[in-house]
């Protein structure tokens, strides 16, 4: 009778450690979000209302892929940043910076990003003194180097955004854009423009993308996205991806 008594009471703490693991593990998954800085083509609606972009899609396989339950929100750079800082439960895809010091590396996506002047065709850009006599398109917000931000004697003019850019150079009405490159020639491709349209860039920065996680996330939630970021680049299929949006063909951006 002892013997029955002791089994049921180990039967039942077993089962509750079982209820509780379980409970804690669902915690650790259902608290995580990750953000997906809104930009084209980095994460954006479509036409159809759907959430898209490179780096929402390779977010959304690892989460796929790591059998996790992790909601994906596109938000605006600023409150992406800001969050993480607080030390929320986040991981996201940015480019390495000071900013990002706080975070824990998970890994680089294999992404560069190039960051400086990108010339309509004809226009050669050996240095950083071509840039005199050329009209630049700056968009509103784009600040990625101090000398060019502060320099007085360059022509430049401040459209709203890098569309509003694109459309301006399409027209022949300035020379230059300052930015992404990758974001500039996405979008021209989105407006008809093909490489031809344009020469050479001046890269003036130059950065890795990586998956980064606020440090509360949990290091098991860290260690599964990590292994499947590793998986995915072996395989390949995260390289699949960023060729599909970026690799450029003769006839194409």
């Amino acid at each position: 009778m002892k013997k029955i008594y002791f089994y049921k009471i180990l039967f039942c703490t077993v089962y509750m450690s079982f209820l509780l693991i379980n409970a804690n593990a669902s915690g650790v998954k259902n608290d995580v979000q990750i953000f997906v800085m809104k930009q084209l083509p980095y994460g954006y609606i479509s036409k159809e209302g759907q959430k898209t972009g490179i780096l929402y899609e390779i977010l959304d396989m690892i989460v796929k892929t790591s059998d996790m339950t992790i909601p994906i929100s596109i938000v605006p750079t600023k409150r992406l940043i800001s969050t993480m800082l607080n030390n929320e439960k986040v991981c996201s895809i940015i480019g390495n910076s000071p900013d990002t010091a706080p975070f824990d590396i998970i890994g680089p996506i294999g992404y560069q990003v190039k960051v400086g002047i990108l010339p309509a065709s004809g226009i050669k850009l050996d240095d950083y003194s071509s840039l005199q006599g050329i009209i630049i398109a700056v968009p509103l917000g784009i600040i990625f180097d101090e000398k060019f931000h502060n320099d007085t004697r360059l022509n430049k003019v401040r459209p709203p955004h890098y569309i509003n850019a694109i459309k301006m150079l399409k027209l022949g009405r300035i020379d230059a854009i300052a930015g992404a490159i990758p974001i500039l020639k996405f979008l021209a491709k989105q407006q008809g423009m093909s490489l031809s349209s344009f020469d050479e860039p001046l890269v003036m920065i130059s950065g890795e993308m990586y998956l980064f996680c606020a440090k509360s996330v949990h290091k098991n939630v860290q260690n599964k996205i990590k292994n499947t970021l590793i998986r995915l680049k072996d395989e390949g299929k995260i390289q699949k991806l960023l060729d599909s949006y970026f690799e450029e063909k003769k006839t194409d951006l």
